[in-house]
């Protein structure tokens, strides 16, 4: 096997996991070898948050290695990268909460505001911040599904689901 020949049995092992951990996200895989640098990006909208993403790239990708070369090499999860992307109806749906946490109808992304309750943890210290960091705060912690899609084995993620209806 060449170096990097891999690479798209590799993407495909991700699509499938992904796909089954992940139900009704759609997610873009593409895999990509230029020269001796071997890549995975991996891109959703919505769906559910980074962390829960990287837990099943690094559980596939020891799967991957042990099933493809007998050890785990560490190779897979370092090629793979993980974007996603906000669409228009979660936005909305996170400034309405946030509306709501700070007690006003009319938010203004420059006006600074203590963190609303929503955002904190027991033990946190209060802080100020803007409309638009805790719309990124927010949608960092917020699974956006038709299910609800924490990983079922190699780790316990919890799920703070916002459900989306579907546009019929």
């Amino acid at each position: 096997m060449t170096a990097g020949s891999w690479v798209p049995d590799a993407a495909a092992f991700l699509s499938s996991d992904l796909s089954s951990s992940f139900g009704g996200v759609e997610f873009q895989i593409a895999a990509s070898q230029v020269f001796a640098s071997s890549g995975i990006a991996v891109s959703w909208t919505d769906g559910p948050p980074l962390y829960a993403v990287e837990i099943v790239v690094a559980r596939s990708a020891c799967r991957f290695e042990l099933v493809q070369w007998g050890a785990q090499t560490s190779q897979v999860a370092g090629i793979v990268s993980e974007r996603r992307t906000m669409s228009p109806h979660a936005e909305a749906k996170i400034l309405s909460l946030l509306a709501d946490a700070l007690g006003t109808h009319e938010l203004d992304a420059e006006h600074v505001h203590p963190t609303p309750p929503l955002l904190t943890e027991p033990g946190d210290r209060v802080e100020m911040g803007t409309v638009p960091e805790f719309l990124d705060l927010l949608f960092e912690r917020m699974t956006f599904c038709r299910e609800c899609p924490a990983p079922t084995s190699g780790g316990n993620v919890l799920c703070p689901c916002i459900k989306l209806r579907s546009q019929r």
